[in-house]
């Protein structure tokens, strides 16, 4: 008898998307092992010695990675999945995705909210032109009637 070749999906996160949907069900946690076990690399938080230019190339092949499969998940099946701070990923429910997609654009707002309002503020205004400053004015003030409009629709 001859034994059967198990074919894999090519890139590894291929793979990672065709047995995550084999083997969990709605709010079971994808921990960080299991992601690294099926990516074929150690999790950013594993503690092999590396140097800085290693670990930043581990890093960006990790979130390559993660992103992608993430992405495929979201895009081709439905599956949104939900960062665990320190553990790993878990995947949410159809009737708890809509509040947790509006809960991560709130968060990520607000902090493009106030990086813009950061970079608009801490200009050198003593070196701008009326008009420029005019312009610096007119820019912070649409930024923050953007937030507000922004904020009361989202309530």
């Amino acid at each position: 008898m001859s034994e059967a070749v198990k074919l894999e999906l090519f890139p590894k996160w291929r793979q990672a998307v065709a047995d995550l949907l084999a083997e969990f069900k709605y709010g079971d946690l994808i921990g960080h092992d299991w992601l690294s076990e099926h990516f074929g690399m150690l999790a950013i938080d594993d503690d092999e010695p590396l140097t800085a230019l290693e670990f930043r190339e581990r890093q960006f092949a990790w979130l390559a990675n993660i992103e992608s499969f993430k992405t495929e998940l979201l895009e081709e099946h439905q599956v949104f999945l939900q960062s665990v701070h320190g553990k790993g990923y878990r995947w949410t429910a159809p009737h708890e995705q809509t509040a947790a997609a509006m809960g991560v654009f709130e968060r990520e707002a607000k902090r493009l909210y106030r990086q813009a309002g950061q970079r608009l503020k801490n200009v050198r205004v003593a070196e701008l032109t009326d008009d420029q400053r005019r312009e610096n004015v007119d820019a912070l003030n649409k930024l923050t009637m953007v937030k507000g409009m922004q904020r009361k629709e989202l309530r």
